[in-house]
């Protein structure tokens, strides 16, 4: 898993509860045009994405990660109103939670999304 968020402090914080909940984070990135960088390096199963970062939004980066990389699932996490669940939707995000969300519910939407199959597998 790859973590994306503008905020040092919530990224150690999302670390420490993902690999708490046995989940391998394997790197993370401070802004939307670093965490596409990483997500083309890292290729990772699933991409905890913000939404509001300097440099590259988390919906353009979300489009982006998705174009380049279809395996790649996105789980967008941000303090937004809930209507940016239809734009994160658009841009290719499996799924939509407000930080405020229960630890076992974001723990449950990311390993759902590292579970949802690769699109090029059936092309192989």
């Amino acid at each position: 898993m790859l973590l994306v968020d503008d905020s040092p402090a919530m990224r150690r914080v999302l670390r420490g509860l993902l690999q708490d909940a046995g989940m391998t984070v394997i790197g993370e990135a401070g802004d939307g045009l670093e965490g596409v960088a990483q997500a083309e390096a890292l290729q990772p199963d699933v991409v905890l994405m913000d939404w509001r970062m300097p440099n590259l939004d988390g919906i353009q980066a979300t489009s982006r990660i998705r174009q380049r990389l279809p395996q790649v699932q996105v789980v967008m996490l941000t303090h937004a109103e809930c209507h940016g669940a239809e734009l994160a939707r658009q841009a290719g995000a499996a799924a939509f939670l407000p930080k405020s969300a229960a630890v076992e519910l974001i723990c449950a939407t990311v390993r759902t999304a590292s579970d949802k199959p690769d699109p090029s597998a059936a092309e192989r």
